[in-house]
């Protein structure tokens, strides 16, 4: 009898509630569809970290709260403070430190948003599906509706492309993915607000857009904060032969593809020099001439072998010619020639793509909008 009750009950969705519009017309929505619903704020930076204390979090959780208290539905908080720290701030520090380049979005959905936020929405709030603000799509529907046990599940891009998050979400796994939601899935961004303002959002949907890295802030420069964290380690500013043409203090401050400051240049040039390369061995900034040089230019790099959204490798089963790859959100996919080995990918993209660095995410598509997954690149084999 308990077996059947379990069965017939309205299915339980949480949601995360960012504080966001997003995350304010995605419980909506699920309230909507007649889904028992339950709105879970994520605390995961420590704003006395930062004595100017830069994510709002406060304000953030006080609008989530205003929303779920709107929409009458049940509102908690989880605090992930430590894991966030342990997990994806740490990992972001390591790796500027020797010149590579992270998302720290991809990581927190891999540990935190995925991970340790779908155990506490199952163990803790009996989930029977997670919910968040992605504008992403899967094969199931973005309210599960065309659930399949027997089926795997594939994830899509979101209908609005400018606003598409699936290179975020090249981590995760079947089993995360079968018990996620994504409302806004097949909406475009107009539509999210103009909901918003129709529901009486208007808190929420005034709020500028969340972009960049939350724990950085908006009234600091990304140089400065990393500043705070990372002890100073000099060293030369020199051209692809040998040729020193400044200082530096640290090449945690510098990007592939970056403009290099005239501050720590003896030398200067009418087109500006660029990082074309960082070498974490001997501290060497290198640089080019030209925003456009053809250093700036990868032809060729590897990757380690990535998480596959599939349940089977789908280099085995898809056409070579329908695989498309992205090493940043903002840039279309790109038709690609992929080639294994025992322990990495070598990757050539058709069109050769500027500011490749080791550190950060190549994911894969299908034609067919279809994300496959992705791995970290961790070597630029050829440039232009």
């Amino acid at each position: 009898m308990k077996t059947h009750f379990r069965q017939m009950k309205v299915p339980r969705v949480v949601i995360g509630m960012s504080g966001g519009v997003d995350s304010a017309v995605s419980a909506f929505l699920l309230k909507q569809k007649g889904f028992d619903v339950v709105g879970l704020h994520m605390i995961n930076w420590d704003s006395q970290e930062e004595g100017s204390s830069t994510c709002p979090r406060s304000k953030d959780e006080a609008d989530a709260r205003n929303v779920c208290d709107r929409l009458n539905i049940p509102f908690h908080t989880v605090n992930f403070v430590k894991e966030y720290w342990n997990h994806v701030f740490l990992k972001f520090l390591e790796n500027y430190k020797i010149g590579r380049t992270t998302v720290p979005d991809i990581d927190c959905n891999y540990s935190i948003k995925f991970d340790a936020f779908h155990k506490v929405a199952q163990e803790t709030f009996d989930a029977d599906f997670i919910a968040t603000g992605h504008y992403a799509t899967t094969s199931f529907g973005d309210f599960q509706q065309n659930r399949k046990h027997s089926e795997a599940i594939r994830l899509f891009s979101g209908r609005d492309p400018l606003k598409d998050q699936t290179f975020f979400l090249c981590t995760v796994t079947q089993e995360q993915l079968k018990r996620a939601m994504f409302p806004l899935g097949s909406l475009q961004k107009s539509e999210v607000k103009r909901i918003a303002e129709q529901q009486g959002f208007h808190r929420v949907v005034k709020k500028p857009e969340s972009m960049g890295i939350c724990f950085i802030g908006k009234k600091k420069r990304f140089s400065d904060f990393l500043d705070e964290y990372i002890e100073p380690k000099p060293g030369r500013i020199v051209l692809k032969d040998g040729k020193q043409i400044g200082k530096h203090h640290g090449i945690h401050q510098f990007t592939i593809g970056k403009r290099i400051h005239g501050k720590y240049l003896n030398e200067r040039s009418h087109f500006g020099f660029f990082v074309s390369e960082i070498r974490s061995d001997t501290g060497d900034v290198v640089a080019c001439n030209g925003s456009h040089h053809s250093d700036l230019y990868a032809t060729r790099f590897l990757i380690n072998r990535p998480n596959w959204i599939p349940s089977s490798d789908p280099l085995e089963e898809i056409s070579p010619s329908k695989i498309l790859c992205r090493i940043q959100r903002t840039h279309p996919p790109v038709p690609c020639k992929v080639e294994k080995s025992e322990h990495y990918l070598s990757v050539e993209p058709k069109i050769p793509l500027r500011a490749t660095s080791p550190g950060q995410m190549c994911v894969f598509y299908t034609t067919e909008n279809e994300c496959l997954g992705g791995g970290e690149i961790f070597k630029i084999e050829k440039t232009l």
